[in-house]
């Protein structure tokens, strides 16, 4: 693949609102704010994940949660005016029976509990996290389109996992 190369597919993913309630709300208002649209996969890590979401920087350090779910920056509070808006962050429903499995997608956060904000993984096809169980939420997985999920892995990457050339999500859209 080189830069001049243009590929677009599309992946379907069904969301778990019923295991993972506020993820699914954060990923859809999201969604149809349109904050992930035109972003890019910023890390690719083959046989692994790929991981995309952050509006603001697309380096991974940016995005937070679209909601207040009583987190700033992974620290309970009791109100949304404790902290700025742009520190909201989604409490853990990683132990909702829901495993890292091909196909899921799953909230990305730091190694603290309760950080999640906009960023996300898909894991491909050719990969089993096991060991995500119980740290990071499982929010829905692939029903089409995961051979997609799985070439994105295989891009060529360079310095912090990054695709060597851009792999942008056009657009996301809620049915």
């Amino acid at each position: 693949m080189n830069e001049d190369s243009r590929t677009t597919a599309t992946v379907v993913i069904d969301l778990y609102a019923s295991q993972a309630p506020d993820h699914v709300e954060n990923f859809i208002a999201h969604s149809v704010n349109d904050n992930y649209k035109s972003t890019i996969f910023h890390r690719v890590i083959d046989g692994f994940m790929i991981q995309g979401g952050d509006f603001e920087s697309g380096t991974g350090s940016g995005g937070y949660a679209y909601n207040w779910y009583g987190y700033c920056n992974g620290q309970a509070e009791t109100s949304s005016s404790d902290c700025d808006r742009t520190s909201w962050t989604v409490g853990d429903e990683a132990n909702n029976g829901l495993v890292h499995e091909p196909g899921v997608i799953s909230m990305a956060k730091t190694s603290s509990p309760n950080t999640g904000g906009s960023q996300f993984f898909i894991v491909p096809e050719d990969s089993t996290p096991s060991h995500l169980d119980g740290q990071h939420t499982v929010f829905g997985k692939v029903s089409s389109g995961l051979s997609s999920v799985t070439a994105i892995s295989d891009v060529e990457t360079g310095d912090n996992d990054r695709p060597i050339f851009e792999v942008r999500l056009l657009s996301v859209d809620i049915s």
